[in-house]
């Protein structure tokens, strides 16, 4: 009874962990694999197999290509193309899945042979380049037609600003500029000769590809400067029903302070969008699902002229060399042209699927409701009952779900509910918890005293033995030393002296252990350690830094603990060096001890020991700072010290990057800027800066040492092979 209870609560508990990321919305990469490919699962299984005639795809493809030439075309072929699409064919209105950003240097020769021959032989130079300009003709074409010109958003810093994407669908609105709306910085459009004449344009581009780089979503409204404007399908159905603006349908919740964007109106036609504007891109099945005509058909005029009349037409390609083949649920070499059609088709047939604003809700009910369910039932009942129920429950939530595809369009994610469904039934078939094998008493009987239990049950659950003949790793070690020490220690008693050093070394062991660090040994005061041993530890030079930070941090705390046992107060020092180093049990036939050594060791034992020095409590190596950039460090020196040849650059950390404050970078800059002034030899400018920077930092050690230096090298100064390095080879 009691192990069914504990499989019962722990089941609860695993349902808890599952709902969390639901709610927060901080799904694993995995899992979220996992929903994109039953979503596409989903996807083909109720595809068309009938293509639609309305739309036709105009195509640039590889015959021709070989037939009109090398892309790009003289806008003449474009022109012509156009012609004979509206005035031939009679087609209902043409999109262009391309870009006209630049102006058209080339010359048709077919033309500029027709114009000579039929020419009189005196017409000029200007009047010859006149006619065959081919962007005006291109122009002509596209005036008072029903065109729309494609063009792409620009999301960088640069801020490219080439043509204008035409009129906004929507104004400025203050509710919509609070929606997650994507939002781009500058425009790739058109050239404003085409544009004048064009009354309707669309962007092509989609900043909303998954994160597996599949195509399943794409906006069909972007922010620029405050405004709002169409997709090129979107702009297409604009143009279709004689538009220019849409209408969009924000909702609130049950409170009213929380809006989202939930659909666009075109037409009367209620298409269903998410949050950042986007729809769900409705695949009608493979590529080919609806009509390809070659482009060179239409400009010669050999096209099915049935094919044609009163078809949507969207110009595009499909040549490999182009670049415009796209991953989808569908293939991975999919023509882009043919995503735009899709969801043209779907809002012309208002057969959009897309997730209700309360789908939330929804997953979260089917979640909780599996979870509660098979954790009551299946350790209650046999094995094979607990299997049928676990295949019941499952194939209801699979058969709602299809069901809410098909009829209603929902896409009710099922991912994680499947996925709970499967760890809950695989954890309730087993007899409950492992106990820890001879394997983990063993590593624990080694390393228990040097490294954090979570770790010992880590190593003990590894395929393969760990390594203590020693071997090389790339690895960090610390080093830290309690201030003053020798005169503390003659100020205390026995009793005193040894509840002070265990107060403070229980508190530094502690963090040590919780950033999954190995404490090598403790040398009276001093406390060795290291990262990335045992266990490897990817991590191992964060983990170190965010160690030593924690430790400063609670200096305080424990200060305050050793007042009120009547102790003396401690300040410590500390250095960090990453880098290769030799790891394992190392010693005598005697005694033996799993420790480091080499010379990035010793570099960390430097490191703390030039800390009274600097006066900063903590020092590390460039090194380090390498592989932990997303700290703000000031750069202090560049120093030989004892032992070692070259010099190393130090750092001091600051904090966080995401947490600095503007005045703490600003420092640090100045900080550089006189260190820069002064290996430069420009040591009047860097004296007045080191003041400027006491000015603000009065009690900084760095800025006076600097000084001081500028003093000595001002009234005897280095000779030539200076090369800006402090020797601390004595300490």
């Amino acid at each position: 009874m009691k192990q069914r209870w504990i499989r019962t609560f722990l089941g609860f508990a695993l349902t808890f962990l599952m709902v969390i990321p639901v709610i927060t919305g901080e799904r694993s990469d995995l899992l979220e694999r996992f929903e994109y490919d039953l979503y596409d699962m989903r996807l083909r299984q109720f595809l068309s197999t009938e293509k639609d005639p309305r739309i036709v795809i105009v195509d640039v493809d590889e015959a021709s290509l070989a037939a009109e030439g090398r892309w790009p075309w003289n806008r003449v072929k474009l022109a012509k193309m156009l012609d004979q699409l509206f005035d031939h064919y009679g087609v209902a209105i043409v999109g262009f899945d391309m870009v006209f950003s630049e102006a058209d240097q080339s010359i048709d020769l077919q033309q500029m042979r027709q114009l000579l021959k039929e020419g009189d032989g005196e017409q000029s130079i200007e009047d010859l380049l006149l006619a065959l300009n081919s962007d005006q003709q291109f122009s002509q074409a596209i005036s008072d037609r029903p065109v729309v010109l494609g063009y792409l958003f620009d999301r960088s810093t640069k801020l490219l600003h080439v043509g204008h994407p035409g009129n906004p669908v929507v104004p400025e609105d203050p509710v919509l500029a609070t929606l997650p709306i994507p939002e781009a910085n500058g425009v790739i459009s058109s050239l404003d000769e085409l544009q004048s004449v064009s009354v309707w344009n669309g962007f092509f581009d989609n900043p909303m590809v998954d994160s597996d780089g599949v195509y399943r979503r794409v906006p069909v409204l972007q922010r620029f400067q405050g405004e709002y404007f169409p997709s090129l399908a979107l702009s297409m159905m604009l143009a279709l029903f004689g538009e220019e603006q849409v209408q969009p349908i924000v909702e609130s919740d049950a409170t009213g302070e929380r809006k989202a964007l939930v659909a666009v109106e075109v037409a009367g036609m209620r298409i269903p969008v998410d949050q950042h504007g986007a729809v769900l891109v409705p695949y009608r099945g493979p590529q080919g699902s609806f009509p390809y005509i070659s482009a060179t058909e239409v400009i010669q005029g050999t096209a099915d002229p049935a094919a044609l009349d009163g078809a949507i037409i969207m110009v595009g390609t499909s040549a490999a060399g182009l670049l415009d083949l796209r991953v989808t649920p569908m293939s991975n070499r999919y023509s882009g042209v043919e995503v735009h059609a899709n969801i043209l088709s779907g809002m012309l047939d208002e057969r959009i699927q897309h997730q209700p604003d309360y789908t939330l809700g929804v997953e979260l009910v089917q979640l909780i409701l599996s979870g509660l369910l098979l954790s009551v039932l299946i350790p209650r009942v046999s094995v094979l009952a607990s299997t049928i129920v676990t295949l019941v429950i499952s194939a209801i939530l699979v058969a709602f779900n299809l069901y809410a595809w098909h009829e209603m369009l929902w896409v009710i994610p099922l991912g994680y509910t499947l996925v709970l469904i499967s760890v809950l039934y695989l954890f309730q078939q087993t007899t409950g918890y492992f106990f820890e094998t001879r394997n983990i008493a063993q590593l624990a009987n080694q390393f228990g005293q040097y490294i954090p239990p979570e770790v010992v049950e880590e190593l003990g659950q590894q395929d393969q033995s760990v390594q203590l003949s020693g071997e090389s790793r790339d690895m960090s070690v610390f080093f830290s030393d309690v201030r003053g020490f020798t005169s503390l220690s003659e100020q205390l008693n026995p009793q005193q002296l040894t509840q002070l050093m265990n107060i403070y070394l229980t508190g530094m062991t502690k963090v040590i252990h919780e950033q999954r660090g190995t404490v090598d040994k403790y040398i009276g005061d001093a406390v060795m350690a290291f990262w990335g041993a045992p266990l490897k530890d990817e991590q191992h030079a964060r983990h170190a830094l965010e160690a030593a930070l924690k430790m400063l941090d609670i200096m305080p705390e424990l200060n305050k603990e050793l007042e009120m046992k009547g102790l003396p107060p401690v300040r410590v020092g500390m250095g960090i060096n990453s880098g290769p180093m030799n790891v394992g049990n190392m010693g005598s036939s005697f005694r033996m001890a799993y420790t480091v050594m080499g010379d990035a060791v010793n570099l960390a034992s430097r490191l703390e020991g030039l800390t009274k020095y600097y006066g900063t409590p903590l020092l590390v190596s460039g090194e380090l700072v390498a592989k932990v950039p997303e700290y703000l460090y000031r750069r202090l020196d560049k120093v030989q010290v004892k032992g070692r040849r070259e010099a190393v650059e130090i750092f001091e950390p600051i904090t966080l990057l995401g947490k600095a404050t503007s005045e703490q970078k600003q420092a640090v800059d100045l900080f550089h800027e006189g260190i820069e002034l002064y290996s430069s030899r420009r040591w009047l400018e860097a004296e007045n800066l080191f003041k400027e920077y006491l000015t603000l930092h009065e009690t900084d050690a760095m800025a006076a040492i600097y000084l001081q230096r500028i003093s000595d090298m001002t009234s005897t100064p280095p000779d030539e092979g200076w090369d800006a390095v402090y020797s601390h080879m004595s300490k």
